[in-house]
């Protein structure tokens, strides 16, 4: 999280270079490319949540193309669960407050909210590989499987509200 912020930081053009000299304005600008990477960093998450459908799609057709139409609610129900994180991660409210923003969110809870967001990439790199591993076994193993991966969707979704509730309360 911190490189994409070092990274946006970085490439400020020379209007901007002026612009972070004038009191008051470099803080903002700051947290203004931090709520930016924040979006970023969310919509990489929700994009690779999403992706994952296909991959169970894909493992589906062939449960169903082997006749085990008894399996398929399991695959369903997954795919269902990763469309309402994905949608809750990549429509959540950005991780700063603007200045006029009701709520606001000081830098010590920003620290906080970029610890949730490093603990989200590295959750739908866990799920990503756990739906990779459905490409191949048996009918057991690929159900045994599937209920791992809801487990940790639905845990990527507790630890995303611990999120929002630390945003809630600014």
């Amino acid at each position: 999280m911190s490189d994409l912020h070092q990274k946006a930081t970085g490439q400020r053009n020379q209007l901007q270079e002026l612009m972070a000299k004038i009191p008051g304005f470099q803080g903002y600008q700051e947290r203004e490319q931090r709520r930016e990477v924040d979006k970023i960093q969310r919509d990489f998450c929700a994009d690779k949540l999403y992706a994952q459908k296909d991959k169970i799609k894909s493992v589906l057709d062939d449960v169903i193309s082997g006749g085990d139409l008894d399996g398929i609610t399991p695959f369903e129900k997954l795919t269902n669960r990763i469309d309402v994180v994905a949608a809750l991660i990549k429509n959540a409210p950005r991780g700063y407050s603007g200045i006029f923003d009701a709520i606001k969110v000081e830098e010590q809870q920003l620290s906080q909210v970029y610890e949730f967001d490093l603990k989200l990439m590295d959750g739908c790199e866990e799920i990503a590989m756990k739906v990779d591993q459905m490409a191949t076994g048996d009918k057991e193993k690929r159900l045994t499987l599937v209920k791992e991966a809801i487990a940790m969707v639905d845990r990527l979704q507790e630890s995303f509200g611990m999120r929002e509730e630390l945003l809630r309360k600014g």
